[in-house]
């Protein structure tokens, strides 16, 4: 999905037991290096969790992902792969990381076709809404919270037994 394609586009986040749909999409890791990720070679090595959030450098989309940076050894320890994505642009996102570090990479879905496809589109906005999906290695969604709240402990909560952490 690097360039833009027709898509599904569906007018709910994708539930747990769907086939997760496969992207190709530019991402840029902590040091704001650029490198190109494509869902099934992720798989190949573990759950994928996949954090959707509105805007670089929003202070609830910053506050949201900066919790699951705080939580990120866990998770990695665990072997699960965390990747922030919404619809920035590259340049957007090497700002954001050259100002927050995030431990893990921002994934750049310019078009919003990965977006579309997991159901975290917001027509009104013209823009991914917040949400977490969680990805098994054989490619079946394990876990989807539309609606994330990063305020919440109990979403955070709902996440991590999820994940079979809690």
């Amino acid at each position: 999905m690097s360039d833009p394609a027709p898509t599904t586009f569906r007018d709910r986040p994708i539930e747990p037991g769907e086939e997760a749909p496969d992207f190709t999409l530019p991402a840029v890791t902590t040091d704001g290096s650029s490198l190109e990720v494509r869902l099934r070679d992720l798989l190949a090595k573990g759950p994928v969790m996949l954090v959707f959030y509105q805007d670089d450098g929003m202070p609830v989309c910053t506050s949201e992902l900066k919790a699951f940076a705080q939580e990120h050894e866990l998770l990695a320890e665990a072997g699960v792969q965390v990747f922030g994505i919404n619809t920035n642009g590259i340049y957007s996102h090497q700002r954001f990381q050259e100002r927050d570090r995030f431990p893990f990479p921002l994934i750049s879905d310019f078009y919003g076709e990965a977006v579309k496809a997991y159901g975290f589109w917001d027509p009104d906005e013209g823009k991914s809404r917040r949400g977490v999906v969680v990805i098994g290695e054989d490619g079946t969604v394990r876990f989807t919270l539309p609606h994330f709240n990063p305020n919440s402990v109990s979403a955070f909560e709902e996440v991590f037994r999820a994940l079979g952490l809690v």
